[in-house]
């Protein structure tokens, strides 16, 4: 679970004084300094009835049309992706090139120095300089390299989640286990009192870039669900 105007992952707070509604998620930075972000939360059991009911209605939709489920997901994951990919792959071709032009710059001084035009501490100064770009160059074409094979490979793990997905006919309880198969990451944002309650948007984004929601919490109507309940 991360917070959305920082990025870093929310912290679970609990005592023991607190009843079970009262344990919340806080922003993980504002704890660590409190000027870095607010201290923006969200009760525990608000975050676990909504993780419950959007993962109800995404199962109820597989199981509905598992075909059409399957085309609407790759459409939805190649968009996210595509125009980090494409830059990505525009980023790569570019350190692929600074690379193989360091390597034609760094036989020019060899011969250089080998004819006498540049002086052995000059060619050693140049050839480092040379030598330490092209390193970091190579890594950060790895790195992308990575992300790139990674990123198309989502595409096609979409019935891999469909397969997951035949375990479970509806959830009631949400562990460990359904939340690393099924949710790739639960993002917070600060609430909003300008209603004159409690609202807070919460980002649900499921595993392989299926799908995601984003939906309205609003804690003063959960209370009274619960205690019509």
């Amino acid at each position: 679970v991360y917070c959305a105007d920082c990025g870093s992952m929310m912290r679970l707070t609990r005592c023991v004084n607190f009843k079970a509604n009262q344990e919340h998620l806080r922003c993980g930075r504002y704890a660590d300094c409190r000027s870095d972000c607010t201290a923006h939360f969200i009760r525990t059991c608000v975050l676990r009835d909504l993780v419950v009911g959007e993962i109800n209605k995404l199962l109820t939709d597989i199981h509905a049309d598992e075909d059409e489920f399957i085309n609407t997901a790759m459409e939805h994951s190649a968009s996210i992706h595509f125009d980090e990919v494409k830059k990505a792959k525009k980023t790569l071709a570019k350190c692929d090139k600074r690379i193989a032009e360091l390597d034609r710059l760094f036989n020019k001084i060899y011969e250089d120095n080998a004819l006498g035009k540049i002086s052995d501490e000059r060619f050693e100064q140049m050839s480092k300089g040379y030598e330490d770009e092209q390193k970091k160059l190579k890594a950060d074409s790895e790195k992308l390299r990575t992300f790139i094979d990674e990123t198309e490979q989502r595409t096609s793990d979409i019935t891999q989640f469909v397969e997951i997905v035949r375990k479970y006919e509806t959830i009631t309880e949400l562990t460990p286990e359904i939340m690393h198969e099924l949710v790739e990451r639960v993002v917070v944002h600060a609430p909003d009192k300008s209603s004159g309650h409690r609202e807070q948007e919460v980002e649900i984004h499921f595993r392989f870039n299926v799908a995601s929601v984003t939906a309205i919490i609003d804690s003063r109507e959960y209370d009274l669900r619960l205690r019509s309940a």
